[in-house]
């Protein structure tokens, strides 16, 4: 049945506290555990001003409602916000090691309150050398791999690496256009970018954002977009 409140009030009587409180009482019990089919209407009963509207995190460009979670951020433009990826960090260029390492700026966590499905969005453009150093692998097989991960950065879905080879032909040389002399995704010019889906089993804390692998010493990442839509299921 309906909520009914216990304590009913008239003109002249007195409104005490505890009848009050006991009002509150009994409708959260009713919300909680006292909802039947029969309570409800059949037809549409709730519109946009029955929805709590979402939170917005400026700092973050993310906004966080009822149905979960939408947002972004970018560089802000060509050399803004430049990001980098070096054989100095990851280590493979002097250890053979494979290691993954954090592109600064490029990840969010979020605290999904329920099981969700998650859309990463991502693209990039990156300039790769000239690396033109004795150590390590030949000048034409030195590489910078782009790849989201989820968790943390031992999770790397490397399966979606996005290469860019290291620029062994050096830059061009007329200033307009400027940048490599072979201006391709292949020889020194990386623009890429990239889709990522996964699903969230229940609450947690979720991080998801890029990280990169390089053979090559000098790597900078110009311009950047991450983008985020989480839904709950």
């Amino acid at each position: 049945m309906a909520y009914t409140p216990p304590n009913s009030f008239s003109a002249g009587t007195a409104l005490t506290s505890s009848n009050v409180q006991g009002n509150v009482d009994a409708l959260r019990v009713y919300l909680h555990e006292g909802v039947v089919p029969a309570d409800l209407r059949n037809a549409q009963f709730i519109d946009g001003r029955h929805v709590q509207p979402p939170l917005y995190d400026p700092i973050r460009g993310l906004q966080h409602g009822v149905t979960g979670y939408q947002g972004g951020q970018w560089s802000g433009g060509a050399a803004v916000r430049v990001t980098f990826a070096t054989s100095a960090l990851t280590g493979r260029r002097y250890t053979g090691a494979s290691k993954f390492e954090v592109l600064p700026g490029t990840a969010f966590s979020l605290d999904i309150r329920a099981p969700a499905t998650c859309l990463f969005h991502y693209w990039f453009e990156l300039e790769a050398g000239p690396d033109d150093g004795a150590r390590g692998p030949g000048t034409d097989e030195r590489y910078t791999y782009v790849a989201p991960y989820v968790g943390n950065v031992g999770l790397v879905i490397s399966s979606a690496s996005l290469e860019t080879v290291n620029n062994y032909n050096g830059w061009s040389a007329s200033s307009v256009p400027a940048g490599a002399q072979n201006p391709h995704t292949w020889v020194g010019y990386g623009q890429h970018d990239g889709v990522h889906l996964h699903t969230s089993t229940g609450p947690q804390r979720y991080t998801v954002g890029l990280a990169a692998l390089s053979t090559i010493d000098r790597t900078a990442i110009l311009n950047w977009g991450v983008a985020v839509e989480v839904t709950y299921d």
